[in-house]
Formats: C-alpha cells, sequence, structure tokens
C-alpha cells in the first residue's frame, strides 16, 4: 500500500517516488509516458536518491509525455538521405 507518491523531473525523464512503511520504489518514466525501470530502496535510501536527483538538477513535479514526431517514421526520407549520400 503506498503512503505517498512524488514526482520529479529533469524536463525530459519523470520519476516517481512511491513510499510505503517498508521501502522506497522509484520508476523511471521515459518521454513517451512508458515505466521503463523500477527500482526498490529502503526509504533512507530513497531519501538519498532523492536529493541527488534534485543536486543534480531535477525539479518538483512531472513532465507530460511527448509524441514523437511523425518525420522521424518517414521512410521516404530516409531513402532520399541515402541516396544523397551515396552520389
Amino acid at each position: 500500500m503506498i503512503t505517498s507518491s512524488h514526482t520529479l523531473t529533469n524536463g525530459l525523464q519523470n520519476f516517481i517516488f512511491e513510499v510505503t512503511a517498508d521501502g522506497c520504489l522509484i520508476k523511471f518514466v521515459n518521454c513517451f509516458g512508458a515505466i521503463t525501470e523500477t527500482m526498490e530502496f529502503t526509504i533512507e535510501e530513497g531519501r538519498k536518491q532523492w536529493k541527488l536527483a534534485l543536486d543534480c538538477g531535477c525539479k518538483r513535479g512531472y513532465t507530460n509525455p511527448r509524441r514523437p514526431e511523425p518525420s522521424a517514421f518517414d521512410d521516404n526520407r530516409w531513402e532520399a538521405e541515402l541516396a544523397l549520400a551515396q552520389s
């Protein structure tokens, strides 16, 4: 049972800290909103990770997921660049 949940963001990724009586779960959320990794810590280690993240420039809050740029999936664009590079 989660007793509290806190979020940090570095502008691209989000970090969800879920604190229970037993420990702290940190979930890493990528820029598309998918949880990519979950790590379990004691409460004391979780506090150290929180402080380290703030010291490294993270801010409290959550950054909304971004949609991938449609042109990144445009096959014709890559073919044109490849043809240009081969000539």
